[in-house]
């Protein structure tokens, strides 16, 4: 494919924006409306394996489900001359991974509404029937505009119907984004529920919060390994500061080992990190970062009662 190809009699490609190892995506307009779009399409590699076609075809399937104002909306699904496209709206902003590379950390203030939005998309794709499994910053998309910023979920690649516990097929059961994966989602993946999306949200607001990892290990199965044999640190032990109690409650059960431990549904988790705002009595933590060698250290901005 090229600039100026049309697909699906209606969208003009205009630049390739990202190339996945299954996938591309591409910027475009729709003919006759002008209406900014993105196109995504398996690569020719993706092409000559059926399992991954198949996975292709069901995002577009779990996508077609959900209906929310936080996750990315969906235009439709085709297939052209065998290849499937999937076309969704076209955001403008930033991912949370680019703002915290920039950034390193968020104070609590600022993450409030991204983890907010993101819950509220959890909760509409899990009542959908769909897990996305892959939760990650690179995956929360902050859009902008002149007045407001909203935090939108994007790439169900490896999406899962909730109702399906099947065996999963290699690709399913060896993809995801290991840093921020429950236990559970790679030591039996046919199993997993609406409580890993909720663990990988836990670890992204200790990464936000912290500017590290709860297990920074360089090596995949020690990682792995320490995520099912031990408890993660708080996020006073990270960032060596006292940190407000509802904060480091509401971290610790969202990335519990069992899942029995962590928040029921979204809906729970959300009310719960609502009353961190309306309850703590804190103002939000500045962080401190170290130098370059990735240490953290933090201080607390003083505590105010409402």
């Amino acid at each position: 494919m090229k600039p100026g190809d049309v697909v699906g009699r209606r969208y003009r490609l205009a630049e390739r924006i990202a190339r996945g190892g299954m996938a591309e995506v591409w910027s475009a307009v729709e003919d006759g409306t002008s209406v900014e779009v993105v196109v995504k399409t398996p690569r020719s590699a993706a092409m000559q394996r059926a399992d991954l076609l198949a996975m292709f075809e069901r995002e577009g399937t779990l996508l077609s489900r959900i209906h929310s104002p936080y996750v990315a909306r969906f235009h439709g699904y085709f297939k052209e001359a065998g290849r499937p496209f999937i076309v969704c709206e076209r955001l403008v902003g930033e991912t949370l991974e680019e703002r915290l590379k920039q950034a390193r950390v968020l104070t609590l203030a600022d993450l409030g509404p991204i983890v907010e939005q993101v819950l509220v998309a959890l909760g509409d794709a899990h009542a959908a029937g769909v897990l996305h499994r892959d939760l990650s910053p690179a995956n929360v998309f902050l859009c902008k505009t002149p007045r407001s910023e909203t935090a939108k979920l994007i790439d169900f690649g490896i999406g899962k119907p909730l109702e399906d516990h099947e065996p999963l097929t290699p690709a399913d059961a060896t993809i995801g984004s290991l840093p921020y994966m429950a236990p559970e989602q790679w030591i039996n993946p046919s199993t997993v529920d609406a409580r890993t999306d909720l663990y990988a949200l836990g670890t992204i607001v200790f990464r936000s919060l912290t500017g590290t990892l709860p297990f920074p290990e360089r090596n995949a199965m020690r990682m792995l390994t320490l995520k099912r044999d031990f408890d993660a640190p708080t996020i006073g032990e990270a960032t060596r500061a006292p940190y407000p109690t509802a904060v480091s409650a509401f971290v610790a059960k969202a990335l519990a080992r069992n899942r029995e431990d962590r928040f029921e549904s979204a809906q729970a988790m959300l009310a719960t990190w609502r009353d961190v705002f309306s309850g703590s009595g804190w103002t939000a933590p500045v962080i401190v970062m170290g130098g370059d060698d990735g240490d953290t250290t933090a201080t607390m901005t003083r505590p105010k009662r409402r």
